[in-house]
C-alpha cells in the first residue's frame, strides 16, 4: 500500500499535467476580466516549484542591493532578484542541486548503516537519463532530481542502489533484499513510472511582484563533481519491468 504522502503527490501531479493538457476545462484563474485572449493565454497560473513531492509556491522580491538566492520557510520559496530579467528557475534548480547533495549523501549513510553495506563515493549531478545507479566499484550516482519526489520513493531509490552493493543485477534475491527495507517498493516504482515526466522537467517560472519582501534565509551552495560510468542503473526504463 502506497504511503499517503506519495498518493497525494501523484493526485496533485497528475492534477497539473490536466490543467496543462486542458486549460480550455480549468480556465485561467489569474487572468484580469478584460484581458485579450493573447495575454491570457500566456498569463502564468502560479509559480510552483516541486520538492519533496509536493507543489510549493514560489515568492518573487526584487533586492538589487542583496545577493541573488533562495530560500526556504518549509513552505514557501522566497526569490530574491536583482531585475525582472534574472533567472528565477536557474536559482531554484541550483537550491535543489544543493538540497540533493545534502541531504541524499547523509540518508543514504544512515540506510547503509541499517542495510549493513558500504559505498565509496556518493555522487550528485544531472541525470536525465536515470535516477540512480551503482557502479561495480562502490560509487553511487544520484540525479539531483530526486529531491522532487515524496521522501519515502526517495528512500526506496537509496535502498535501490544500496541493495546493489549485495547483487549487482535484479534478481529474485535482489528484489527480496529491497523488500525488507522497503516493503511498499512496488507502489514507490508505480509512482515513478507516472510522475517521471514531472520529475525530469525542468523548473518553470515567470517573474511576479510581491507586496511585501519577506525576510532573506541562509543559502547553502555545492558544486556537484562527475562520476564514473555505472553498470547498474534505477531508470524509468528499468523501472517498467
Amino acid at each position: 500500500m502506497a504511503d499517503t504522502q506519495s498518493v497525494i503527490s501523484d493526485v496533485k501531479l497528475f492534477i497539473e499535467r490536466l490543467k496543462k493538457e486542458l486549460p480550455e476545462v480549468f480556465g485561467q484563474p489569474d487572468a484580469k476580466p478584460g484581458a485579450a485572449a493573447a495575454d491570457t493565454a500566456s498569463a502564468p497560473e502560479g509559480n510552483k516549484v516541486l520538492y519533496n513531492g509536493d507543489l510549493l509556491e514560489a515568492r518573487m522580491y526584487l533586492t538589487p542591493d542583496q545577493e541573488e538566492g533562495v530560500a526556504f520557510d518549509g513552505t514557501v520559496f522566497h526569490i530574491y532578484l536583482h531585475t525582472k530579467d534574472s533567472d528565477p528557475a536557474a536559482l531554484v534548480t541550483e537550491w535543489l542541486r544543493n538540497k540533493a547533495n545534502e541531504t541524499l549523501k547523509a540518508k543514504t549513510k544512515e540506510w547503509a548503516e541499517k542495510i549493513g553495506v558500504e559505498y565509496n563515493n556518493i555522487v550528485i549531478k544531472d541525470q536525465k537519463t536515470c535516477w540512480a545507479s551503482c557502479s561495480g566499484k562502490k560509487n553511487i550516482n544520484y540525479s539531483y532530481r530526486i529531491v522532487k519526489m515524496p521522501l519515502a520513493v526517495q528512500d526506496y531509490l537509496m535502498i535501490h542502489e544500496l541493495c546493489h552493493l549485495v547483487h549487482m543485477n535484479h534478481g529474485q534475491e535482489y528484489w527480496q533484499l529491497v523488500a525488507q527495507y522497503s516493503p511498499d517498493y512496488k507502489s514507490h516504482r508505480r509512482w515513478l513510472n507516472e510522475n517521471k515526466g514531472s520529475v525530469f522537467a525542468e523548473v518553470e517560472l515567470a517573474y511576479r511582484e510581491e507586496p511585501e519582501e519577506q525576510p532573506k534565509e541562509n543559502k547553502i551552495s555545492a558544486a556537484p563533481s562527475e562520476p564514473d560510468s555505472p553498470p547498474n542503473e534505477a531508470s524509468p526504463r528499468e523501472e517498467n519491468h
